[in-house]
């Protein structure tokens, strides 16, 4: 079967400072390693499902620098199509900046995200384009887009379109609050949740995603840190422990948590069935020290 998705979301590098000591001095410099990947949620997500073996089209917005020929060129090895993507002749690529501890867990970050938060609209008013992404299985959309470009969006699709979210951060996650009733499955953490849900903290894993599904969240998948994942229906919840998996850092876990996920549910797979494929994608990328690990195209093999 030949699955088409369109992933329209951020591209950006990844800079990643992680501390070799235990404890870490606050306000001070820390010994360390500094590495440079090729970055963004949409990007990891649509580079990780291109390696699955997935015919995928990302739409962007790179930068006139190096950095975006090299974000450019690891989709390109994936597999992964460009060309509706766009470039801006002035502006330098996006960047993420992110601090880990010495066992790979987010201290802070940083993100400067001009390009994708002023991705052009142009796209949305092709007719030949729009036809081509209502044609696609399914699309994925990333919380770095800006409110009006997700509004436009989720007013020509919504109704056409099966279509996935990963909402990125709590700031961010409150830009699809309007649009919950449109989203086929979601992705996010259980602090954007609550953003979503407008939640007090003391909900369960479980609590949060049944309040996702009654304001209309098709299929609700929520990460809650070490404590692995909760999955849910309107006629099921799952919890999924983490395992415990060395790792260099934690960066592209979620990413590919989601991407394999959405590549089970083309595949044909029951939202649950998808989950325990999502998990093994998961510990795939926590073997790597980057957000994408090539090696998951080992993966497709069990979803022949």
């Amino acid at each position: 079967m030949s699955i088409k998705l369109f992933v329209i979301g951020g591209a950006n590098v990844d800079l990643y400072g992680q501390i070799d000591a235990d404890n870490a001095t606050s306000g001070d410099s820390n010994p360390g390693n500094v590495s440079i990947h090729s970055g963004g949620v949409g990007r990891n997500i649509a580079e990780n499902l291109g390696y699955l073996g997935v015919n995928v089209e990302f739409v962007g917005h790179f930068g006139k620098d190096n950095f975006a020929v090299t974000l450019n060129q690891s989709l390109q090895k994936a597999g992964v199509s460009t060309k509706f993507s766009y470039r801006n002749a002035t502006q330098t690529s996006d960047v993420y900046m992110a601090i880990y501890n010495k066992k790979g867990e987010l201290i802070s970050a940083v993100n400067d995200v001009y390009l994708v938060e002023n991705l052009p609209t142009s796209f949305l008013k092709d007719r030949e384009k729009i036809e081509k992404i209502e044609n696609a299985d399914m699309v994925i959309l990333d919380g770095n887009l800006s409110e009006k470009l997700l509004t436009n969006i989720f007013d020509i699709l919504g109704d056409k379109s099966l279509i996935a979210v990963d909402t990125v951060s709590t700031a961010k996650a409150k830009r699809f609050s309007p649009h919950l009733s449109k989203i086929n499955y979601l992705k996010c953490n259980k602090a954007e949740a609550n953003m979503l849900i407008a939640g007090n903290r003391n909900l369960s894993l479980q609590q949060i995603t049944e309040q996702l599904i009654n304001y209309g969240v098709g299929t609700a998948l929520i990460s809650d840190s070490l404590a692995g994942f909760g999955v849910a229906t309107n006629y099921r919840f799952q919890h999924y422990p983490a395992k415990n998996t060395e790792s260099s850092n934690s960066s592209g876990a979620g990413d590919a948590l989601f991407s394999g996920f959405l590549y089970a549910i083309c595949k044909g797979k029951s939202p649950f069935e998808a989950a325990k494929f999502a998990l093994l994608s998961a510990e795939k990328a926590l073997e790597f020290n980057g957000p994408v690990n090539p090696k998951i195209s080992e993966l497709s093999k069990f979803l022949l």
